[in-house]
C-alpha cells in the first residue's frame, strides 16, 4: 500500500470570489503536485458564509480574531504545515493578512509585513517614494485636524489645487480636492467630523490618518504587476481611466476603466518603469501589485500602490488578452510561471455607476435594457429605488457596477454611447 500524501492547502484570507476557484480547478489540472490542493477559509465572521455561494468549494472554514494573534494560530494550528499558499484578494483583507503572516511557515512565498503595510497607508506610500523615487510621486503633508496650524502647514509645503485622502481606505472614500484655504477648511472639518465612522464602517482596525497632497494634472491610468521572490516584476497591459471629474461630476470615484489603450509603445515603456520604481521602494516581493498612475507633463506619477489584484481586473484582462490574472495571481505565491499574453481579443470597459450628490434613489436609468444586451458580462446591482445615497467624497458606495466586453470595434463604441448617455442614478 503506498503511504498516504499529506494534504496541501491553499489558504484563503476573508474573501470569496470565483475567479479563486477557476484558477484553483485549472492548477489541480495543469500541475500533477496540486491535484488534490484543498482550500481553506480564515476569516473573523463566519455568519456570511453560512449561505456564501462557494461555501462548499472550502474544505475548512476557519474562526479567528484577526487582533489576536494567539487566536490566529489556534485557527490554523491543524492544517499550518500543509498550507503551500495563501491568497488574499481585497484591501480590507490586507490588513489581517499582515496578521496571518507571522503565523505561517516562513518557507511561503509572501510578502514581508512591513510592505504590505506601506502599501496600504498612502502616507508611508509617499514617504519611502520621496525618499527613493522622487520623481514617481506628488508632494504631501499629514495633518492631525482642520486647525488654522495644520492649514497653514498644508499652504507653506503647496499650491493650490490640492487633495484630501485618508490613508488608508480604498475605492475614493473621503477624498476631496480644494482649490482654496475656505475650501480646504470646510472640507477638512468634514473629513475628521466623519473620518472615525468611516473607519469603523469599513471595518478598518488601523487609527485613521489623513494626507493632504498636490494635485495631479493629467490622464489617469493603472497597471497591475506580478513581484516575484526575487523582485523581478512582469507588467501586464495598461488599462485607462475615466474618473468622476471628466464627466462633470466633483468627486473622485472611476466612472470608467476601459482597454485597450491609446498610450505609445514608449509612454507605456516608461509606465511599466514607474510601476517597477515603486513596487520596488516598498520592498514588495511575492506579490501581485495593483498601480494607479497619472501621465502628468512631467512623466508618470504614481497615486498609489496595493499589493492585490485590481479591482476588475480578473475579467478585465481575461476578456481583453486571455489573461488569466487570478491564476497568476495564485501561481506567484507557489513559485510558478507567469503567462501574460498580450494580444487583443476584445474590447473592454468597466463602469461604476455613483449618485453625483446626496438624495433617495428613484431609480437606475437604462439599467434594464443595459442588461438585457449580451455584451454586458459581469453585471452587479446594490441599490433599490427608496435607498439613500450618497456620493464617493462622503463615503458613499457604487449602486451598481457591470463590464462590456466585444471583439467589434463599432458595436463595442456603439454599446459605450448608450451607457454614456442613457445609464445613470435618478436621485430625488
Amino acid at each position: 500500500m503506498k503511504p498516504t500524501m499529506p494534504d496541501k492547502y491553499l489558504l484563503i484570507i476573508d474573501h470569496l470570489v470565483d475567479s479563486i476557484f477557476s484558477a484553483t480547478d485549472r492548477l489541480r489540472l495543469e500541475y500533477p503536485e496540486y491535484a488534490h490542493l484543498k482550500l481553506i477559509l480564515i476569516a473573523n465572521d463566519l455568519s456570511k458564509y453560512e449561505q456564501h455561494q462557494f461555501r462548499d468549494r472550502v474544505t475548512h472554514v476557519l474562526k479567528c480574531d484577526f487582533d489576536n494573534q494567539e487566536s490566529i494560530a489556534a485557527a490554523l494550528s491543524p492544517y499550518v504545515d500543509n498550507v503551500v499558499g495563501v491568497i488574499c484578494r481585497g484591501d480590507k483583507q490586507v490588513q489581517y493578512l499582515r496578521r496571518v503572516i507571522p503565523m505561517l511557515p516562513k518557507k511561503l512565498l509572501l510578502a514581508s509585513v512591513e510592505a504590505l503595510e506601506i502599501s496600504t497607508n498612502k502616507k508611508l506610500m509617499r514617504k519611502v517614494f520621496t525618499a527613493n523615487y522622487p520623481q514617481i510621486t506628488p508632494k504631501y503633508i499629514q495633518v492631525g485636524d482642520a486647525s488654522d496650524a495644520s492649514i497653514g502647514q498644508v499652504m507653506q509645503h503647496m499650491d493650490f489645487p490640492v487633495i484630501i485622502k485618508p490613508a488608508q481606505l480604498a475605492s475614493s472614500l473621503l477624498i476631496q480636492s480644494c482649490v482654496d484655504k475656505d475650501a480646504l477648511t470646510r472640507d477638512l472639518q468634514r473629513t475628521f467630523a466623519s473620518i472615525v465612522e468611516i473607519y469603523k464602517k469599513e471595518e478598518r482596525m488601523e487609527q485613521p490618518q489623513v494626507i493632504v497632497e498636490e494635485y495631479l494634472q493629467g490622464d489617469f491610468y493603472s497597471i497591475d504587476a506580478y513581484v516575484d521572490a526575487n523582485g523581478l516584476v512582469a507588467c501586464c497591459p495598461p488599462i485607462a481611466y475615466i474618473p468622476a471629474k471628466q464627466i462633470g461630476i466633483d468627486d473622485f470615484f472611476l466612472y470608467k476603466r476601459f482597454l485597450p489603450t491609446s498610450l505609445t509603445d514608449r509612454q507605456i515603456a516608461d509606465a511599466n518603469r514607474a510601476a517597477e520604481q515603486a513596487i520596488l521602494a516598498i520592498g514588495l516581493r511575492s506579490s501581485t501589485a495593483h498601480v494607479e498612475m497619472v501621465l502628468t507633463r512631467q512623466g508618470w506619477k504614481i497615486i498609489e500602490l496595493g499589493p492585490r489584484v485590481g479591482r476588475f481586473r480578473p475579467d478585465m484582462y481575461m476578456y481583453g488578452y486571455k489573461i488569466d490574472h487570478s491564476y497568476n495571481d495564485i501561481k506567484i505565491h507557489l513559485g510558478l510561471p507567469m503567462d501574460i499574453p498580450t494580444q487583443l481579443v476584445n474590447y473592454v470597459s468597466a463602469y461604476s455607476i455613483y449618485p453625483d450628490r446626496e438624495g433617495e434613489l428613484v431609480e437606475l436609468a437604462g439599467w434594464e435594457k443595459l442588461i438585457s444586451n449580451p455584451l454586458v458580462v459581469t453585471k452587479r446591482l446594490f441599490a433599490q429605488p427608496g435607498d439613500l445615497c450618497q456620493p464617493a467624497k462622503f463615503g458613499g458606495h457604487a449602486l451598481a457596477e457591470f463590464i462590456i466586453a466585444c471583439e467589434d470595434r463599432q458595436v463595442y463604441l456603439d454599446l459605450v454611447s448608450y451607457i454614456e448617455t442613457q445609464v445613470k442614478a435618478v436621485l430625488k
